[in-house]
Order: structure tokens, then C-alpha cells, then sequence
């Protein structure tokens, strides 16, 4: 008996928490509308983008990065303020999603990540995307 006490009291001690407090990651979808690269996600209420990061792989002095509340809806190609994108390369299009509601109220975790690498080629002279594994 003393031996279970003294177990539950250092399992509380030891700053064990309920969930994990780190954004949850989920896939963005990408397409080509009309010759343009088009991301979506999926926001839920009240979020707004508040990091968007564009970049080449394997050139990290192409970068778009943006900090700004942004509005998105799920019907609609998230912005990427006309970064120029090139047939043949590959590209990382990352989004974080905050919830001022969540974060006004202190829920945790009050933000959610979503992710896409993807490459650019033609296919009978139209551009498309193929998103990476």
C-alpha cells in the first residue's frame, strides 16, 4: 500500500501533464488552378494563419516568410503573395493556424500546423503539382 502511495505521488510530482501541448501537424492539399500553384487547408472557426512559410528544397535563400494574421477559409487557395515558383523544382509550403478563442481561454494546444512538399512540372503544357511523400 505504501509502496502504490509513494508510486502516484511521484508520478504527480514529476510535472506529468494531461494531452501535449505542442500544434498538431496535418497535410495541406495542393493542386494547380489555371497555371497557379493553389494550397489548401482546413481552418476551423475563428483561426487565421499566423505563419506562412514558403521555401525551395534545397535553397534556403528562396524563402517567402509571412507573421501576419491572416484570414483563410477552407474553400479558397491559401495567399503565397505571388512567390515565384519554377517548373522542375520542389518546394515546402508550411501554415500555422491559431485559434484566438483557444488562446484567450488558455486552451492548449491553441494552434495547428499544416504541411505540404510538393514539385512542379508540365503535363501537356499545363503546370502541375505532385505533392512528396
Amino acid at each position: 500500500m505504501a509502496i502504490a502511495l509513494i508510486g502516484t505521488l511521484s508520478l504527480t510530482l514529476t510535472g506529468c501533464h494531461l494531452g501535449d501541448p505542442r500544434a498538431k501537424h496535418y497535410r495541406a492539399s495542393v493542386t494547380t488552378i489555371s497555371d497557379n500553384v493553389c494550397v489548401m487547408i482546413q481552418p476551423e472557426k475563428d483561426e487565421n494563419i499566423v505563419s506562412l512559410i514558403i521555401s525551395e528544397i534545397g535553397r534556403p535563400e528562396n524563402k517567402l516568410e509571412k507573421f501576419d494574421a491572416i484570414s483563410v477559409s477552407s474553400d479558397k487557395c491559401v495567399p503565397d503573395f505571388g512567390y515565384k515558383y519554377e517548373m522542375g523544382h520542389a518546394y515546402n509550403f508550411s501554415v500555422i493556424l491559431e485559434s484566438p478563442e483557444k488562446k484567450g481561454k488558455g486552451i492548449i494546444p491553441a494552434s495547428r500546423i499544416f504541411g505540404v512538399d510538393f514539385s512542379l512540372w508540365k503535363n501537356n503544357g499545363k503546370l502541375e503539382a505532385s505533392p512528396l511523400n
